[in-house]
């Protein structure tokens, strides 16, 4: 731990952990905020086939919400975390271990266990796989310098916008003709999956789902993995630059962070509104500038709610409000896991899915997510670990981890 732990930083090593849970506990809100919606209708379909459903009324300004103060930027919070687990982790193993780079390896096989059996057997919009693969590329900058990383990133920031762009030099006539085309083939492809999911068998819902949604996003898995590695790289960087370990010197850097973050997301979140009301419209290209705001948006917030809680927590007010986030966090595979219990259950399970009620997710999200905080503080009064967090170090460390809390 010393090569890790700076001694001139105020915040103990336990306290540094604590607060990096009470944001992994937001992102998960965040996240179960975001899926939610998903859980309602055949988003993957409508994907697939360029199918955008109309909003209208509470609907709309629900999803006008969600997409400015929502939507990737809690995904970008979360794979940051990992980036910043990472190091931790390594940091660790190497005092450790001179096998380090194998329990690491061994840590993302279970991961990846556990991110195929949930895309498998429950929902197509696992994040756990994706970031299982993208965390072996992630080895390759462990020893890096800051420099080397930074470079990374900012190669990472012109190849995402670089893709979103590409699209803008196809000819709109022939766009057109091709969203139409698809469209049309997917109407169909909703129907049906709308059927499947509220009157199919489970062996019918497994087998349409293998087919329809778990090839697909395997297919594009090389693709949608390279959104994490860039935030994990973030994540990496805070990490060595020392941000966390010696918050104290950094603290103005943080300030300015928080400052430069806050005035460039406002301009992007206005733009995001002014498209979602078509006060602005160009026609077949605004639904890909909505997603290249979207996704600076994403970064630009990500570190203005990330800054804002290490700010935060330097108050003894607010890391007591703020604590209970913690519970969550220290739980966050099993947590992330209960959310698609709990969402595909109710729309699914109770026969609900296929009618997309915005609103209806935000509220069922603000009921859920208190009842995971209690749940999780429960069972942390007497387990060291969550549930699929003890399975999972189990496997990495090739042992049964001693998981119950001795209070004698």
């Amino acid at each position: 731990m010393k090569k890790y732990l700076s001694e001139s930083s105020p915040i103990s090593s336990n306290e540094r952990i604590i607060s990096l849970d009470i944001i992994r506990g937001f992102a998960l809100f965040g996240i179960l905020l975001v899926n939610m919606p998903l859980f309602q209708t055949p988003k993957l379909v409508e994907e697939l086939y360029m199918i955008s459903p109309e909003l209208s009324g509470i609907d709309q300004f629900a999803r006008i919400i969600l997409d400015v103060f929502v939507e990737t930027k809690f995904f970008a919070i979360f794979s940051i975390l990992f980036g910043i687990g990472f190091y931790i982790f390594m940091q660790r193993a190497e005092e450790k271990s001179a096998f380090y780079y194998r329990l690491y390896s061994r840590r993302l096989i279970a991961l990846g266990v556990f991110g195929f059996l949930h895309l498998f057997f429950f929902w197509y919009g696992d994040i756990l796989l994706r970031y299982a693969l993208a965390g072996f590329f992630l080895i390759f900058f462990y020893k890096r310098k800051e420099k080397t990383i930074f470079i990374w990133i900012l190669s990472f920031v012109c190849l995402l916008f670089g893709l979103l762009l590409f699209s803008f030099f196809s000819s709109t006539e022939a766009m057109e003709q091709q969203i139409s085309i698809l469209q049309m083939e997917g109407a169909s492809k909703v129907v049906e999956a709308i059927d499947i999911y509220n009157n199919g068998s489970y062996t019918e819902w497994l087998s349409y789902r293998f087919t329809d949604e778990v090839i697909p996003v395997l297919i594009n898995m090389p693709f949608s993995i390279i959104t994490p590695l860039f935030y994990f790289l973030i994540g990496l960087y805070i990490a060595k630059k020392g941000i966390l370990t010696d918050f104290h010197t950094h603290k103005q850097f943080v300030k300015r962070v928080w400052l430069i973050s806050l005035l460039v997301s406002i301009p992007l979140s206005v733009g995001i509104i002014l498209f979602h009301l078509n006060v602005i419209d160009v026609g077949m290209l605004n639904d890909q500038i909505v997603e290249v705001l979207l996704l600076a948006s994403g970064l630009s917030l990500s570190f203005f709610y990330i800054a804002t809680i290490f700010l935060l927590l330097e108050k003894e007010k607010w890391k007591r409000i703020l604590h209970p986030f913690h519970y969550v966090g220290k739980m966050a595979l099993t947590n992330y896991i209960m959310q698609t219990f709990i969402g595909v259950g109710i729309f699914t399970g109770l026969g609900l899915f296929g009618e997309l009620h915005v609103w209806l997710g935000i509220v069922i999200s603000f009921l859920v997510f208190p009842l995971q905080i209690l749940f999780s503080y429960l069972w942390l009064q007497y387990f060291r670990f969550g549930p699929l967090e003890w399975i999972w170090r189990s496997i990495t460390y090739g042992q049964l981890q001693s998981i119950r809390i001795n209070k004698s």
